[in-house]
């Protein structure tokens, strides 16, 4: 597909800067870390909540994404690194322009090495199904983390498609803390002292292939296998079948068994997924420090159109002394509901032991 000036797409660098990903860097702060727990700014505006699952993915209501004030800004990333996965209707306002104003509140925004890019922004990345040709391997349908081969990769993605398809298309997560949480005692210890490295290989296959010049570095990097998540302090798994090329000090053999494990377990484990269903104007955040994500290829011959912007977070780390889990948190969570649900029951109870009482 021929770049026009209609449609205004940078498909290469010889269309623009080499250098323009030669820039991306790391966040200097962590945003939502220390927001109000209760996210009483947040959720003063906030008319329907619906969690998709009990640890996972939420759709709020209410919320106007471009009129967020700075502190229901980091309440809401505080939010999303505690849910994996936020969802957003109707939110036709939210433009190209708004879209980098949100995400660089959180942190300074990513430039990738090839993905087309706007060309007013680049930050502003273009997934246009007609971009990726039936026969190209793309990140678009496989198990991925937003860029997880940077030095820095990503901390959050806002994603908002402007053209849906009649049917098909929905984007599936995978909750990166219960992967971890599952696991026996003995893999979490032997997981939590090893590091994988991540790289851009697809990249440079696909530019071996079209002749596509980049907009800078294709940059390979090593991160923990166990990820602490800086917002929330829970554990997390962090590989994934896209980028994570070998698990770094073992053996071919023992690289690739661990890492198929934890591909089996991130794409097949259908309570740890969320499934959204896309709308016009629907917007998606999510936390690509916990969470994995695939699109769902089968909405061709339809068209799927969208904006993605994505924020470097920091250099991956784990934190062995100070780090909790998505479960024990959430242990606190469960008793909480337990508790309601017996006491409605209980109230149930009283009440119908007062009705049969009156009618006798």
């Amino acid at each position: 597909m021929a770049t026009t000036a209609a449609d205004k797409i940078i498909l290469d660098a010889s269309q623009g800067d080499e250098s323009l990903a030669d820039r991306n860097t790391h966040a200097t702060r962590v945003a939502g870390k220390g927001a109000d727990p209760d996210k009483k700014a947040l959720f003063a505006s906030v008319t329907k909540r619906i969690d998709y699952s009990p640890k996972i993915g939420t759709e709020l209501h209410g919320i106007r994404l471009s009129q967020l004030t700075e502190q229901q800004s980091e309440e809401l990333a505080a939010f999303i690194a505690e849910r994996g996965v936020v969802w957003f209707r109707d939110q036709d306002d939210l433009d190209r322009k708004e879209q980098v104003k949100l995400g660089s509140r959180w942190g300074p925004l990513h430039v990738h090495p090839l993905v087309p890019h706007d060309q007013e922004s680049p930050e502003v990345i273009v997934l246009d199904s007609r971009l990726s040709p039936p026969g190209r391997y793309n990140t678009n349908n496989s198990w991925h983390s937003d860029v997880s081969f940077e030095p820095a990769p990503s901390s959050f993605s806002i994603l908002k498609f402007d053209v849906i398809p009649e049917a098909g298309g929905d984007t599936v997560w995978s909750n990166g803390y219960a992967v971890y949480d599952d696991l026996s005692p003995a893999i979490k210890t032997f997981l939590e002292g090893l590091t994988a490295t991540h790289t851009s290989d697809i990249f440079r296959i696909f530019q071996a292939n079209t002749g596509r010049k980049t907009f800078g570095k294709l940059n390979d990097s090593s991160h923990p296998v166990v990820r602490t998540n800086p917002v929330t302090g829970w554990k997390s798994i962090f590989t994934n079948p896209v980028f994570t090329r070998e698990i770094d000090g073992v053996s071919a053999q023992e690289s690739k068994w661990i890492l198929d494990y934890l591909t089996d377990v991130i794409t097949k484990r259908l309570d740890y997924q969320v499934r959204f269903h896309w709308e016009k104007g629907s917007v998606a955040i999510w936390d690509n420090r916990s969470t994995f994500h695939t699109g769902v290829a089968d909405f061709r011959p339809h068209i799927r159109q969208g904006l993605r912007v994505t924020v470097s977070g920091e250099k991956p780390y784990f934190d062995k002394e100070n780090s909790s889990t998505q479960a024990k948190a959430w242990a606190a969570t469960a008793k909480t509901i337990v508790a309601k649900q017996e006491a409605a029951e209980k109230a149930k109870a009283e009440a119908d032991g007062r009705a049969s009482a009156t009618t006798a």
